[in-house]
């Protein structure tokens, strides 16, 4: 399974949002931009959708820009990921309506224990976690391959 581009930029958009102070007051995408090096017009797509997808709030005018809507220790990077990309699927017969074999499928329980850990793992780290990490604080829970 390959995770897209615009997932790996919005998680890192984020946690570049954290790390500006978007967790407590508005962050603006041009500060994102350049603490990433993404382009502002790149962020502008991706934020859209982060705020449809309820994990960012915005707001216009001097001192605007983006908010986590939640708590770093709610949003997970499976959140983030079902944002931009919807669920995650690594092969299509994890997806009872993209493959004709699903309910009989002799090893349709290896593609979904696949399917289970990836999300398990993506679910299992926070954007708290990306910053605790990030910054030595105490991470020892963290999975770790």
């Amino acid at each position: 399974m390959k995770i897209t581009t615009k997932s790996r930029y919005a998680i890192r958009a984020i946690y570049s949002l954290v790390m500006l102070g978007g967790d407590t007051e508005p962050v603006a995408l041009t500060q994102i931009a350049e603490h990433e090096t993404i382009s502002r017009k790149y962020l502008e797509q991706i934020f859209i959708q982060l705020k449809k997808g309820n994990i960012v709030t915005g707001s216009r005018g001097a001192g605007g820009g983006y908010v986590l809507a939640q708590d770093a220790k709610d949003i997970t990077c499976k959140d983030i990921v079902i944002a931009m990309d919807g669920p995650i699927n690594p092969v299509d017969c994890t997806d009872s309506e993209n493959c004709d074999k699903y309910s009989t499928c002799a090893i349709n329980w290896f593609w979904m224990g696949l399917k289970k850990n990836v999300d398990n793992y993506l679910e299992s780290i926070t954007i708290d976690d990306l910053k605790k990490q990030s910054v030595g604080g105490n991470y020892g829970d963290l999975p770790r391959l």
